[in-house]
């Protein structure tokens, strides 16, 4: 092992050795990584892969949680990390590219930023190639439509992350003292504790972003008015209710957009899940909220069973 590795990657899996050699891949042949893979009580076999990997590969550390969920096992991961810099991708994701050259380059311009974070391209499990992540961010992107390199988001970070879907998970690179000061993800959440966690991290530091994909995504179909849409989107309230206060003081017109951008969102998982009417009737009510030609034309391609279509709207 290298005896002072500069990144040290988290890679949560539950289940999920179908993807798991392929986001181990996508981090490439740099001996200064350290890869941190967690099993968190996979029964498919990623015990024994990951023995043979650590032996293999000397960059890769195996540990374990007890099924305890991504917010522990990520936790678990940064409880190790013997980098100055860690980043997090999930088993079913992958790093593109390029991206971990520029937002290390990123971080060391601009040693006071907390976290960072990058554009990337999503898919939905069929393969089938979806909007980027910025791309379901209008204000955002229409607000930074000329920033082509990266910048620092600093006061108005956490307004911006509030209000719309930004920050994926797998696009993040973090200060590891700072994740450690603030006490990593919330465990008591289990659902939106990585967005809570880059709302807290926005109020402690400025946040730079990279506009440019440089991770793949996938997205899951999720049925909004099954178990577990109910309970994400409990989570989201509960989380966006935390935040209001201080998010309204920097921007008031987020608390709305959010509430648009998080129907939005349970509107995708819909029509990925194959609920059109349930997607179309979401859109319409993020429509009343925030009228956009955008959201009615996807709307119409819900009813009509036009998905690739509809995702694909700028």
């Amino acid at each position: 092992m290298h005896p002072q590795p500069r990144l040290t990657v988290v890679i949560p899996a539950r289940n999920a050795l179908r993807w798991l050699p392929g986001a181990i891949a996508s981090l490439g042949a740099r001996p200064w990584l350290e890869i941190v893979v967690v099993d968190d009580g996979s029964e498919d076999g990623t015990a024994a892969y990951l023995r043979g990997s650590a032996t293999a590969d000397p960059r890769i550390r195996a540990i374990s949680t007890p099924g305890a969920g991504p917010a522990a096992a990520r936790n678990a991961g940064l409880a190790v990390a013997r980098s100055p810099l860690i980043a997090f991708l999930d088993a079913d994701d992958r790093w593109r590219r390029g991206k971990i050259a520029r937002q290390m380059e990123l971080h060391r311009l601009y040693p006071e930023i907390g976290f960072s974070f990058t554009d990337h391209r999503r898919f939905a499990e069929d393969g089938t190639e979806l909007t980027t992540g910025f791309g379901q961010c209008a204000q955002f992107a229409a607000r930074h439509a000329m920033c082509r390199e990266a910048f620092i988001l600093d006061r108005e970070a956490q307004a911006a992350i509030y209000a719309e879907p930004l920050v994926a998970t797998s696009t993040v690179m973090a200060c590891t003292a700072l994740l450690r000061a603030v006490g990593g993800f919330n465990e008591q959440l289990q659902r939106a504790e990585d967005w809570d966690l880059w709302l807290h991290l926005a109020a402690c530091a400025p946040v730079g972003c990279l506009p440019r994909p440089l991770a793949d995504r996938m997205v899951r179909a999720l049925d909004p008015e099954g178990a577990e849409g109910a309970a994400r989107r409990a989570a989201n309230q509960r989380v966006a209710e935390a935040y209001a206060q201080a998010v309204c003081l920097l921007d008031e017109a987020a608390l709305r957009l959010c509430r648009t951008s998080q129907l939005a969102v349970e509107a995708d998982g819909a029509a990925l899940a194959g609920r059109r009417v349930q997607a179309a009737r979401l859109r319409l009510s993020a429509f009343a909220q925030q009228p956009s030609r955008t959201m009615a034309r996807a709307a119409a391609w819900d009813l009509l069973g036009i998905r690739s279509v509809a995702q694909r709207i700028p």
